[in-house]
C-alpha cells in the first residue's frame, strides 16, 4: 500500500511540477529555533554542501539533525543553508506534515544557543495553494480563493524583491508577520485550482508594475489605507466602503478596560513610538469625543493633549483587547470602554467581504477591483 500511494503522490507531483515550470521558487520559514529536527520521506536525497556530502537512501528513512552544537563547534559567521533534504516524491516530511519542494537547515552564528531554522523552498504557486487553506478555507467558494491567490502572491512577490537573503536566507516567515502558509496535506483541489487558474497574476499599479497585497478578516464597514494604520503610504491604495462582512465572521465587541490599564498602555505606546518616555496618570486622563472610523486617538493627560494612531495601541495591547483598529473608547465610571467591530489591521481586501461578494456571484477581478480600484491584474510567468 505504501509504494502505490508513493507512486500516485509522486506522478500527482511531477503533473504539477511541469505544469508549473518556469514558477519561482519561494523560501518560507516554516520553523524557528529548533533543536533537533527530524524529517521523513521516501527515497530521501541528503545534501551538506559544507562538507560535501550527498546521501541517497532508498525507501522510508528519517533522518535526524542535531543543534545542539558544543561551544567549540566552528559555526557561519551569518545564517546560511547548512543541509538540505529532497525526495523524488516530491514531498519531504517533518513532524506530522509533508511539504513539496525542499526542506533547508539554517543556522548561523548563535545557532548553539538559539538552534537552527527550518526553511522550506518550494514552488510559488504550490506555497499559494496551501497558504489560501490557512488565511481562507478551502471550502470558500473558488472567485473567492482565486481573489486570496491573487493578493497573496502579491505580497509574496514584493517580499521576495525586498528581502535579502544573505541576512536571514528566507523570503517570507509562514505567520502573522507575513502570510500563514500550510502544508501538502492542507491542498485541496479548489485550493490548487485557484491557483492554477490565477498562475502568475499579482496586482500591479497603473505603469503596469507589481504592488504589495494587503488582506485582513474582517474591516466592519470600510477598510483603511495603509498610512492610516502604518507609517508609509503605498500608492493606489484607496479607502473602500465594504457593506458585505457583516453578517460573517466576529460581530461587534465590546471590551472594558480599568482606567489605570489603559493610562499605563497609552503611556507605553507614547514612549515606543514617541521622542521620550512618558508615563500618564489615569485620575489626569480624559478622551476627545471619538467614533469608530477615526484611525488616531486624541486624549488629554491633565493639560496636554497626545494624539497617537489606534494601530500602535492595538500593537502595544495586543489584539486580544483591540481584534481591529475599528474602535472607539467611551470613558465609563468604573472604567473604559471599547466598542468596536471588525477584525484585522484593515487595510486591502476583506476576505469576508470577498467571501460574501462570491456567492453573490461575482468574479475574482471584481472583488479585486473593488477593493483595489486604483489596481489592476497582470500575469508576470
Amino acid at each position: 500500500m505504501l509504494k502505490t500511494v508513493s507512486l500516485i503522490i509522486l506522478f500527482s507531483n511531477l503533473a504539477l511540477a511541469h505544469a508549473w515550470a518556469g514558477v519561482p521558487q519561494v523560501k518560507v520559514l516554516i520553523g524557528k529555533s529548533l533543536k533537533d529536527v527530524v524529517v521523513h520521506g521516501i527515497d530521501l536525497r541528503q545534501n551538506i554542501p559544507a562538507k560535501k556530502i550527498y546521501r541517497q537512501f532508498e525507501g522510508q528513512k528519517t533522518v535526524n539533525f542535531s543543534c545542539r552544537l558544543n561551544s567549540h563547534v566552528q559555526l557561519p559567521e551569518r545564517d546560511q543553508m547548512i543541509a538540505s533534504v529532497t525526495s523524488p516524491t516530491g514531498l519531504v516530511g517533518w513532524e506530522n506534515k509533508r511539504f513539496r519542494g525542499e526542506l533547508q537547515l539554517v543556522a548561523g552564528p548563535k545557532a548553539a544557543a538559539e538552534g537552527c531554522n527550518l526553511v522550506n523552498l518550494i514552488s510559488m504557486e504550490h506555497y499559494i495553494s496551501s497558504l489560501l487553506a490557512k488565511e481562507m478555507r478551502s471550502d470558500w467558494p473558488v472567485e473567492a480563493l482565486k481573489a486570496q491567490a491573487v493578493v497573496a502572491r502579491s505580497f509574496a512577490l514584493l517580499k521576495m524583491k525586498e528581502q535579502t537573503l544573505d541576512l536571514n536566507n528566507w523570503h517570507l516567515e509562514s505567520s502573522e508577520k507575513d502570510q500563514v502558509s500550510g502544508s501538502f496535506h492542507d491542498t485541496t483541489e479548489s485550493t490548487d485550482r485557484a491557483a492554477r487558474e490565477t498562475q502568475g497574476e499579482v496586482l500591479v499599479d497603473q505603469n503596469k508594475k507589481p504592488v504589495m497585497g494587503f488582506f485582513h478578516s474582517k474591516c466592519g464597514g470600510k477598510t483603511f489605507k495603509p498610512e492610516q494604520v502604518w507609517s508609509n503610504p503605498v500608492a493606489g491604495y484607496e479607502s473602500v466602503d465594504c457593506p458585505f462582512c457583516h453578517k460573517h465572521g466576529m460581530k461587534n465587541w465590546d471590551n472594558t478596560l480599568a482606567k489605570s490599564h489603559l493610562a499605563n498602555l497609552l503611556g507605553k505606546t507614547l514612549s515606543r513610538y514617541g521622542d521620550k518616555p512618558i508615563k500618564i496618570s489615569p485620575d489626569a486622563l480624559t478622551f476627545v469625543p471619538d467614533t469608530e472610523s477615526k484611525t488616531d486617538l486624541r486624549f488629554y493627560a491633565g493639560n496636554q493633549m497626545h494624539v497617537l494612531k489606534k494601530s500602535h495601541l492595538r500593537n502595544i495591547a495586543g489584539r486580544e483587547i483591540f481584534p481591529s483598529i475599528n474602535f472607539k473608547l467611551i470613558s465609563q465610571a468604573h472604567g473604559v470602554s471599547i466598542k468596536g467591530q471588525g477584525f484585522g489591521h484593515g487595510v486591502g481586501m476583506c476576505q469576508l467581504g470577498a467571501f460574501e461578494l462570491a456567492r453573490r456571484g461575482y468574479g475574482y477581478r471584481e472583488i479585486i477591483q473593488h477593493y483595489f480600484p486604483n489596481h489592476g491584474v497582470r500575469k508576470i510567468w
